[in-house]
């Protein structure tokens, strides 16, 4: 009874991180890197159709991304998440996470729901222009 029980015990776990495995590749075939243009530092310079100043963040708000994740600055809170890209033009940041310092930056909340919502973005003479379905919704210069 023992060796039946042992010889289950280890169909089972076997069984079981074959699934997880099969299941986290399913994801990782939809969602890729984004594109290697994308990966470097980008300075915020037009929020919802505005230009930005140093009167609306206490400092301009910065990105830099990277393959599959990103950090930065809303202009006073350190920022970073995560990237995921499902083709040629499609940008989302799934997870993004703040500090909660006290911060004279005006705009804080909208650029940071505005990066929630990202659901495409465009490259255009080192310009990034990130979109969501209502249309563009931000513009950020290379560094």
């Amino acid at each position: 009874m023992k060796k039946i029980l042992m010889l289950f015990i280890a169909v089972s776990l076997a069984y079981s991180c074959k699934s997880t495995k099969a299941s986290n590749s399913g994801v990782a075939a939809n969602e890729t890197a984004i594109e290697k243009k994308l990966q470097q530092t980008w300075i915020l310079d037009n929020l919802n159709g505005k230009k930005v100043t140093e009167k609306d963040f206490s400092k301009l708000p910065e990105i830099q991304m990277a393959s599959s994740s990103f950090s930065g600055s809303t202009g006073c809170n350190a920022v970073k998440g995560t990237l995921v890209s499902s083709g040629a033009g499609k940008l989302q940041f799934p997870t993004v996470t703040s500090e909660t310092k006290k911060c004279d930056a005006k705009k804080e909340g909208e650029f940071l729901q505005l990066l929630r919502t990202t659901s495409g973005y465009s490259v255009e003479n080192n310009i990034l222009y990130l979109s969501n379905q209502f249309g563009l919704t931000m513009s950020f210069k290379k560094k």
